[in-house]
């Protein structure tokens, strides 16, 4: 989003507004109803900073200078809907690992502003932004509950994006 807005002299949000405004012609044109519900993540940033919080709390996130991430180390199973293991998962990483965190597999869950982002919100670890799979997660068991039947998506994103939810989902929730 920051990229394509620089790209179009545009700021991020009106960017988002944009896409999501041609995505909703697009669907009507195709005769697809609206849903009822089309929520946006940076409506719920408090909730997301409530879950990052009780992720701490229960031990599975942890906080370096700012950023916070996930123990990937915490959950037995990860990888079980993907069928990766944590060796394949490193070795098909498209970015450099931080060496904030304490395993290469750790995602993020917090991200501290760079210097001019303009992606930046107050938390009380630093200003930032919430991680991807975090945005998910919280919004999906605010609309849909702790659990649910069928998430969709294209199988670009069974790793890591909805691995990553599940582990989170779950850690939050306590449930399978």
């Amino acid at each position: 989003i920051v990229k394509g807005a620089r790209e179009k002299g545009m700021e991020p949000m009106a960017l988002v507004e944009t896409y999501m405004r041609e995505y909703f012609r697009d669907m009507s044109l195709l005769g697809v109803r609206e849903p009822d519900i089309s929520p946006r993540a940076t409506g719920h940033l408090i909730e997301m900073i409530e879950a990052i919080e009780r992720l701490i709390a229960k031990g599975y996130a942890y906080e370096v200078k700012g950023d916070v991430f996930f123990d990937v180390s915490k959950v037995k199973d990860y990888g079980r809907l993907s069928g990766f293991n944590r060796e394949q998962m490193l070795a098909g990483s498209r970015f450099e690992v931080s060496r904030k965190k304490r395993a290469a597999e750790d995602f993020a869950l917090w991200k501290k502003a760079r210097k001019g982002s303009p992606l930046r919100w107050k938390s009380p670890w630093t200003e930032g932004f919430p991680g991807w799979h975090i945005e998910c997660s919280v919004m999906s068991m605010k609309y849909l509950g702790p659990r649910f039947d069928i998430h969709g998506g294209g199988q670009d994103l069974v790793f890591p994006h909805h691995e990553n939810e599940i582990a989170q989902s779950e850690a939050l929730t306590g449930r399978r």
